[in-house]
C-alpha cells in the first residue's frame, strides 16, 4: 500500500528522513498564522505537494501532506471529527446533494478555532493508498470483480464518513474516469508521482499516484479504481498570513 507522502514523491525511508523533511519543509513555508497558540506553517513545491505543520514552543505537533489541488467541489456541513479530518456534505454548485466525504482538511485548526460548522468551494485531491488501473472501461468491465469492489466505472463510496469519530478516516473507495494525467517530480526529493484528473460519481478529483507503483502514466479513458485517503482545502477559510 503507498503512503500519503509516496504519493507526491516525499516518501521518505525512515526517522533522520522524515526529520529532515520537516525541518527544510518548515523553513521554506510559504505561508503561516497563528492559531490558538499553534503556528500553523504551509509548504508548496512547484510539483503541488504541499505539507501543513503545527508548531508549539518549536515542537513540531502535526504534519499533514496535502496537494495544491485544481479541481474544485462545494461543501457544505463541513465540520471537524478529529483531526485533522472533517465530514462534509458534497454539493452541485446550486445546492443540490451529491455525496457526503471524510477528508483531512488544511485549515482543520481554523476550522475548530471558528466554531461553526463551514460551507464554501474546496480544492479537492485524492491519495491512491491501493488503486488499479485499467486500460478503459471494458478492461475494467471485464477484470475479476472482489465482493468490495466497484463493478461501475463511476463510483464513490465514502465508508470514512460513517465510522464513528473516534476512528474517523479520510478514506473511500473511488471508481472513475481519467481525464488526463502527467508525471511530476517533487523539488524537493525528486522523486516522481503522478497526477491524474479523474471524474467519479459526480464530481472530480486530482489523484496522485506514488511514482514507484505506478510506473506508467494513465491514458485519457483510463479506469482507476481502489482506496483512497482524500485531502481538502476550504478557501472560506484560508487565513494564512
Amino acid at each position: 500500500m503507498a503512503s500519503h507522502l509516496g504519493c507526491i514523491g516525499l516518501g521518505t525511508g525512515g526517522e533522520q528522513d522524515f526529520e529532515r523533511l520537516a525541518a527544510e519543509a518548515g523553513k521554506a513555508a510559504q505561508q503561516q498564522e497563528v492559531v490558538r497558540g499553534v503556528r500553523v506553517r504551509r509548504w508548496e513545491d512547484g510539483s503541488g505537494a504541499a505539507v501543513v505543520m503545527g508548531w508549539r514552543g518549536g515542537q513540531l505537533i502535526s504534519f499533514m501532506p496535502s496537494f495544491a489541488a485544481t479541481s474544485e467541489i462545494r461543501l457544505a456541513n463541513c465540520h471537524p471529527v478529529r483531526e485533522p479530518v472533517v465530514i462534509a456534505e458534497v454539493q452541485e454548485r446550486d445546492g443540490t446533494p451529491i455525496t457526503a466525504l471524510a477528508a483531512e482538511l488544511e485549515q482543520y485548526r481554523q476550522l475548530v478555532a471558528a466554531g461553526e460548522p463551514a460551507d464554501g468551494m474546496a480544492k479537492i485531491a485524492a491519495f491512491g493508498l491501493r488503486v488499479k488501473l485499467h486500460d478503459d472501461e471494458q478492461a475494467f468491465l471485464a477484470a475479476p470483480k472482489g465482493p468490495h469492489d466497484a463493478t461501475a466505472p463511476a463510483d464513490f463510496e465514502p465508508f470514512g464518513a460513517f465510522a464513528e469519530p473516534a476512528k474517523a478516516q479520510a478514506h473511500a473507495r473511488l471508481t472513475g474516469t481519467v481525464i488526463k494525467a502527467e508525471r511530476r517530480f517533487s523539488w524537493l526529493t525528486s522523486n516522481p508521482f503522478i497526477v491524474a484528473i479523474t471524474r467519479t460519481a459526480g464530481f472530480e478529483v486530482d489523484l496522485c499516484l506514488a511514482g514507484d507503483e505506478h510506473p506508467d502514466v494513465p491514458a485519457p479513458g483510463a479506469i482507476v479504481t481502489g482506496i483512497v485517503s482524500l485531502s481538502a482545502s476550504l478557501g472560506t477559510l484560508s487565513a494564512y498570513q
